[in-house]
């Protein structure tokens, strides 16, 4: 039921993720961290790859420029493989783990992302405005604050969520 809910959640929020339409900001960085922690089966990785991509196909479909889907999409897989990475490893720590833990792992986690993603498109799809790595970083690092805070609200969001269930649950026995 899980994995349905974060499929949904990326599917729901992804096809905008670039602005175009209105709606929820994309929550695919909190729900390839979140199925890491909670689902942790490895095997789902690939089939939320996918679900992502089909995702980005429809939304460009629906007229989403194309320019980030090039060679460099492939750095999405290690980039999102940091995220599942560093969910499934807090969530192996889950008896000790507390919410702090949880969103500083989640920090590094989506500043790895961030770094390994804006890596591909400088290595792969030169911009004429940032000819060097330090003028393409310093072109970029704007945005990192608003990713950041799209998968805060998001992770915030489903920890608080988990926790009233279990309330509700423990209240009702």
């Amino acid at each position: 039921m899980l994995a349905l809910v974060l499929a949904v959640a990326m599917s729901v929020t992804r096809v905008g993720h670039f602005g175009e339409f209105q709606g929820p900001p994309d929550a695919s960085w909190a729900v390839f961290f979140l199925a890491g922690m909670w689902l942790r089966e490895p095997r789902l990785f690939p089939a939320f790859f996918v679900l992502a991509w089909v995702a980005d196909l429809a939304a460009f479909a629906m007229g989403t420029p194309t320019d980030c889907y090039s060679p460099a999409y492939f750095f999405l897989i290690p980039a999102y493989g940091a995220l599942w990475a560093a969910g499934h490893w807090i969530g192996a720590e889950a008896s000790r783990a507390r919410v702090p833990l949880i969103l500083a792992v989640g920090a590094a986690a989506a500043l790895a992302t961030f770094v390994v993603a804006n890596l591909g498109m400088y290595l792969l799809v030169p911009s004429p405005e940032a000819t060097t790595l330090g003028a393409y970083a310093l072109a970029v690092a704007g945005y990192f604050p608003g990713y950041l805070m799209t998968m805060g609200l998001y992770v915030g969001l489903a920890l608080v969520t988990v926790a009233a269930l279990r309330f509700k649950r423990l209240a009702s026995e």
